[in-house]
């Protein structure tokens, strides 16, 4: 019986020294294969800090970009405002010296022919272009006005009315006063 069990012991202590020797072996691949794993994370890693950076990279040249367009925009912007700003003021002393202009023209015709008589007033306005005539008349006082009317061709007469009434009507609509 001891030799049994001694062959059982031996046999056990083969057995056990087999299964050690496959563990072992199965542990060194198992361990191989986590190293190969690793290693392909590790790969993998790299490969994803490197994409993120060139991303990163490429976001930051295009926000750089933008900015830099976008301050060339407010520039020109700025610029634009500038132009119009100095237009306006440019636009506005134009009117301001034509308005003086116009002042005085209208004042100095405006006297001239307050001091005509009707019938040489009738006579030069009806050879004058409709407008232009009319222009002149709505300078003038009503009652000057009617005189001239009344010497001149009824036709011309009922012309001038018409463009006066056209032109007194655009004055109501800018809120502009005859004289």
């Amino acid at each position: 019986m001891i030799k049994k069990f001694c062959v059982f012991l031996a046999l056990c202590g083969v057995i056990l020294g087999a299964n050690e020797q496959e563990c072992q072996l199965y542990f060194e691949a198992k361990k191989a294969e986590l190293a190969a794993q690793i290693k392909e994370f590790d790969e993998a890693k790299q490969a994803l800090e490197a994409y993120r950076a060139s991303f990163e990279a490429l976001q930051k040249e295009k926000s750089d970009y933008l900015l830099n367009k976008e301050k060339e925009l407010n520039a020109t912007l700025a610029q634009i405002q500038s132009l119009k700003d100095e237009n306006q003021r440019l636009l506005a002393q134009q009117e301001q010296i034509l308005k003086s202009i116009n002042e005085k023209t209208t004042g100095r015709i405006k006297e001239i022919y307050s001091q005509m008589k009707d019938v040489a007033i009738a006579d030069v306005l009806s050879q004058m272009d409709n407008e232009e005539a009319s222009k002149i008349m709505f300078s003038l006082e009503p009652r000057k006005i009617s005189g001239v009317l009344s010497k001149m061709d009824p036709k011309k007469a009922g012309e001038l009315t018409l463009v006066l009434k056209n032109f007194e009507d655009e004055a109501k609509d800018k809120n502009i006063t005859s004289p």
